[in-house]
């Protein structure tokens, strides 16, 4: 059974999700949005610790009170916007037997890709804000989540907390000048005029 970081309900709550969205499509995007993006952000260790916490109810108790902090105030706060960046996509379009339709109703219109590009990023950047508070609040409380920076192991499957919470797809190249950081050293290639 799934463990979820936040509710279906508080997503409406606290969100300008409208009440009468398919639950079927907002739990897969939940699950999506914190296993990729909060996964990312708090490491694989500390990520399942909390995970673990919320099932049987002791994240409420007075021993977890710091989890229950970090789910609270940080977690769901970048969580729900991660969600929503990802609903776009499933909320717009539905994929049928034979092809791949646009959702609509008669009291609405489609946006074009432009738009739906441009709301997925608007949500994100919201999340991305959140995240870099969770960040920074982890780093200035390390010793309360020991499981930070602790790994469970050093294979291949463990995801170790990620530094920043801004992601870019862009890269910018000089022709003049290129400049490459690899390994912890700087390659530097053609000339600075």
């Amino acid at each position: 059974m799934a463990t979820y970081l936040i509710s279906e309900q508080t997503l409406k709550d606290t969100t300008v999700l409208n009440e009468n969205v398919d639950p079927k499509l907002i739990a897969p995007a939940i699950l999506e949005a914190q296993d990729i993006e909060i996964q990312a952000i708090l490491g694989s260790t500390l990520y399942n610790k909390v995970l673990s916490l919320i099932p049987s109810g002791v994240i409420s108790t007075a021993p977890y009170a710091n989890y229950k902090t970090l789910l609270d105030s940080y977690i769901q706060p970048s969580l729900k916007y991660y969600v929503l960046s990802e609903l776009i996509f499933p909320m717009t379009f539905k994929l049928m037997n034979k092809s791949v339709a646009s959702r609509s109703s008669e009291f609405s219109s489609s946006i074009s890709s432009d738009e739906i590009g441009m709301n997925q990023e608007f949500y994100k950047n919201k999340a991305e804000y959140y995240a870099t508070r969770m960040i920074n609040y982890l780093r200035d409380n390390q010793s309360l989540f020991p499981e930070y920076l602790q790994l469970s192991s050093t294979g291949f499957s463990t995801i170790y907390p990620r530094g920043t919470a801004y992601t870019n797809g862009m890269f910018l190249y000089d022709e003049a000048y290129f400049c490459m950081i690899r390994d912890n050293h700087v390659y530097k290639y053609g000339n600075n005029t």
